[in-house]
């Protein structure tokens, strides 16, 4: 029996969510500033994230206001597209500021799914 869409959506947001934390442990900003290869696959799996947020239905994001969908699909959508314009010091503290409270926002959403 296949998974329901959306609960492999949220577990992609959670599994690039897990992958971005954990390329930056323990690192400083300067330090993740310069590492382009590091910086580069963050920024990739802010992609992902964007993506799955995307195709989540309507109705699932309608039922969790207090996340800020549109947001986070426009951002992600601006790594995609921006290249050589993105501060990577926004990123630096949305991966602090703003992802742990998606990721705990989407374990309850699966949560509910399951």
């Amino acid at each position: 029996m296949s998974e329901c869409p959306q609960l492999l959506y949220c577990q992609d947001i959670l599994e690039s969510g897990a992958a971005i934390q954990s390329y930056v442990q323990g690192m400083t900003c300067d330090a993740f500033a310069q590492d382009r290869m590091r910086y580069s696959a963050v920024i990739r799996e802010f992609e992902i994230i964007g993506e799955a947020v995307g195709k989540l239905p309507a109705a699932l994001k309608d039922g969790y206001p207090e996340i800020p969908w549109q947001d986070i699909k426009d951002f992600c959508n601006l790594l995609a597209h921006e290249y050589f314009g993105v501060d990577l010091e926004i990123v630096w503290n949305t991966i602090h500021n703003d992802l742990p409270m998606l990721m705990d926002a989407v374990q309850g959403i699966v949560k509910g799914i399951k």
